[in-house]
C-alpha cells in the first residue's frame, strides 16, 4: 500500500511538472509562493504578533501573495493563462472572503 501511494503521488507531481513546463511555467514559484503562505498564515499564531495593526498587515500581505500567481501565469504562461487565471480568480475573491471573515471577525 505504501509503495502505491507513493508511485502515485510521485506519478502526479511529474505530471503537474511536465504540465507546468509544456506552458512555459516553473512549478518551484507556486511552491515557494504556497509556502511562504503558509508561513505568514503560521505566523498569525505566535503570541508576539497579536495585535490589530499586525493581522492586518498579515491579511494583506496574505491577500498580495495570492495574486502573484496568477499575474505570473499571465505573464509568463502559454495557451493557458485565460482558463487558469479565470479559476484562480473565483477562488482568490472566496478565499479573500474567507480569510477577512477569519483574521477580522474571529
Amino acid at each position: 500500500m505504501r509503495g502505491f501511494l507513493k508511485r502515485t503521488v510521485l506519478k502526479w507531481v511529474e505530471r503537474a511538472g511536465r504540465l507546468a513546463h509544456k506552458h512555459g511555467l516553473d512549478p518551484r514559484v507556486f511552491v515557494f509562493l504556497a509556502l511562504l503562505g503558509y508561513v505568514i498564515q503560521g505566523l498569525y499564531y505566535i503570541p508576539w504578533f497579536k495585535g490589530k495593526s499586525v493581522d492586518l498587515g498579515f491579511l494583506v500581505f496574505l491577500r498580495f501573495l495570492g495574486v502573484v500567481g496568477p499575474f505570473y501565469i499571465l505573464i509568463k504562461g502559454k495557451q493557458i493563462a485565460a482558463v487558469v487565471n479565470a479559476s484562480l480568480a473565483v477562488s482568490w475573491t472566496l478565499n479573500t472572503a474567507w480569510h477577512v471573515c477569519h483574521f477580522v471577525y474571529l
